[in-house]
């Protein structure tokens, strides 16, 4: 019987770095915990949910020495709505791929914990699940979750040595003939938002996207999108630096205050006319490679979700 994921207990633990002696415990939570606000954090202390070397803390000022051990429950956390609709694309012993929506993080991380991908998979499996490979959280489509952490580092090799194909529906009119971003990545260390990407030729991981178009609607495309490397944020990286950034992309879109708009204020109607869609019009279209255990060739493919579409089509009735 699948159990319930709310049912789950959190607890994070981490060493608090040196750097952090003669800080205030609240004030160390909140900068490093940025998902709750400061008075937030204050109160969680004074509630007895944060704990120092197992024991617990109930005053927000306690001075830290920095080495503790910091543990906090925040099983009581509440979690930002996501779209649990998934679909199962395939199934064995070994791993399952899952067509996952456009607004589901995979792994626990910020404030998202039992609204992911992982929870309810545990949930329905009853047992732990482990991702092959990465997906972020408002990209749609095909991704592979082992039932052991063996399976998902053969999968993940096996990847590696087959191909991924993801379709983005993108602002402008792109080449007729296939477009080849050859720039390398790192993070961007001028941008306002600490863990964005950028694709440039100082950058120190080398990286390689094939892009072919699939239609023209109007003032923007549909392309797919081939990667020959696996680094994190690529596609949406190579995309904006090619001059196609991805319709609804809050990082790597045509605003770049988009994110913190959203962080700070939601989805407002300024970022609505900004995006156009809610989300990033990413999606992970499809893998190929040879399965682990049977060396059966293994192809599994997601269709484009209705709301990209759809968006084509309006797109196509009008007149540009």
């Amino acid at each position: 019987m699948a159990k319930d994921p709310s049912t789950r207990t959190r607890i994070i633990q981490s060493r608090i770095p040196a750097a952090a002696a003669m800080e205030r415990l609240a004030n160390y939570c909140a900068n490093r915990f940025t998902y709750l606000t400061l008075e937030h954090w204050k109160q969680e202390i004074l509630d007895g949910k944060v704990s120092l070397d197992g024991k617990t803390v109930a005053d927000p000022a306690t001075i830290l020495r920095g080495g503790e051990t910091l543990s906090w429950d925040g099983s009581g956390i509440v979690e930002p709505p996501v779209d649990e609709h998934i679909t199962i694309l395939y199934e064995d012993e070994w791993f399952v791929a899952v067509d996952k929506s456009g607004n589901l993080p995979v792994h626990p991380a910020g404030r998202y914990f039992n609204h992911t991908l992982v929870a309810i998979l545990e949930s329905r499996y009853g047992r732990k699940v482990y991702a092959a490979h990465r997906l972020d959280r408002e990209t749609s489509g095909v991704i592979l979750m082992a039932f052991d952490g063996k399976t998902a580092g053969q999968l993940s090799a096996a990847l590696s040595r087959g191909s991924k194909e993801y379709q983005a529906v993108v602002h402008g009119r792109f080449p007729d003939t296939e477009l080849v971003v050859d720039l390398p990545m790192g993070y961007d260390r001028e941008a306002a938002v600490k863990k964005k990407r950028r694709a440039w030729p100082g950058g120190s991981e080398a990286a390689l996207t094939r892009f072919r178009k699939i239609l023209q609607a109007g003032d923007v495309s549909l392309v797919r999108c081939l990667p020959e490397t696996g680094r994190l944020h690529q596609i949406r990286a190579h995309l904006l630096a090619a001059g196609y950034p991805i319709v609804g992309d809050k990082h790597y879109g045509r605003d770049e205050t988009a994110f913190l708009t959203f962080v700070k204020l939601g989805f407002t109607p300024g970022l609505a006319e900004s995006l156009i869609l809610p989300r990033s019009a990413l999606h992970a279209a499809g893998v190929a490679f040879l399965h682990p255990q049977t060396q059966k060739e293994m192809i599994i493919r997601s269709p484009l979700p209705e709301m990209f579409s759809d968006f084509i089509r309006l797109k196509k009735e009008e007149k540009v």
